[in-house]
């Protein structure tokens, strides 16, 4: 059977062999087809719900609600999860469903350069292109080609700066989410190899889905025999995962952080803005 998806707002649906799946604000809830009643749609006082109402011995049972834009979609999900339910007799006394229901963390996608990926990488390209032709066309307007090779030459060092930009935006980024949802396990020692010269160790733990993952890096060792280190990671995210560091480690990249990656960015944003300002005034 082909899986069924059906994408509503904050809710993604899909329908395997034997459950329906519902990810929700990064957490899955996964409903096997015995704990389902039936699936109805037109529910509600909005357009194309669709409601799985769960078993129950009561007069009112468990129900999960979507709200899917595309009423076709929701009319197929629907009967393709109601010809999927078990026959039961009307009078066969009916099990709680909501007990059967598991809920778990939203485990991680495998990342690929998907059309989307290739779609925006191109977009900032044409974008940084569209920027130097710009600049480049307005320093030859002015007659003075000494701003030509100003901006020229100077297009260089701002391309690094938006790439210095992007990395302090990751690590903001990366810092803040951990901050919030990140999970701190004790990974224990996998294996070591060299790259280079350098020696990696690989570390490996069992995240909150029950699926293991790896670090590869070095932190503060927390125990020996066998080697252990505290890892802090994302649950909806695969590679977003980080290990403590020593005083002296943190302090180090609070320093280049703060006197390194903001002044950068703040030089990097400033640069179009104030390089259009000065060609435009020597018109």
């Amino acid at each position: 059977m082909t899986e069924l998806v059906l994408r509503a707002r904050r809710t993604t649906a899909l329908f395997e062999r034997d459950a329906v799946l519902l990810d929700r604000g990064g957490m899955r809830l996964r409903i096997p087809l015995t704990a389902i009643e039936t699936v109805r749609t037109g529910g509600g006082s909005r357009r194309h719900v669709i409601e799985i109402v769960l078993t129950s011995a009561d007069a009112t049972p468990a129900v999960h609600t979507l709200s899917p834009p595309n009423a076709t979609a929701a009319t197929a999900f629907a009967d393709a999860v109601n010809a999927a339910l078990p026959v039961r007799d009307t009078v066969e006394p009916r099990a709680d469903g909501a007990t059967l229901v598991t809920t778990a963390p939203v485990p991680p996608r495998t990342e690929r350069k998907d059309r989307w990926t290739t779609s925006r990488e191109r977009r900032v390209q044409w974008a940084f292109g569209a920027l130097f032709a710009l600049g480049t066309a307005l320093a030859a307007a002015t007659g003075e080609w000494v701003f030509v090779v100003l901006w020229a030459a100077s297009y260089t060092p701002f391309l690094v700066g938006c790439a210095l930009t992007h990395i302090v935006y990751r690590v903001t980024v990366d810092w803040w989410l951990l901050r919030r949802r990140g999970i701190t396990v004790l990974a224990v020692h996998k294996d070591s190899d060299y790259v280079g010269e350098v020696l990696v160790k690989t570390y490996s733990f069992t995240d909150a889905a029950g699926e293991e993952r790896t670090f590869r890096g070095s932190g503060r060792l927390v125990a020996t025999d066998p080697e252990r280190i505290e890892v802090n990671y994302d649950p909806c995210a695969p590679k977003r995962m980080t290990t403590r560091k020593g005083p002296a480690v943190r302090m180090l990249s609070v320093l280049a952080y703060v006197l390194l990656g903001l002044p950068v960015t703040a030089a990097t944003a400033a640069y179009p803005p104030v390089s259009l300002i000065v060609l435009l005034s020597a018109f």
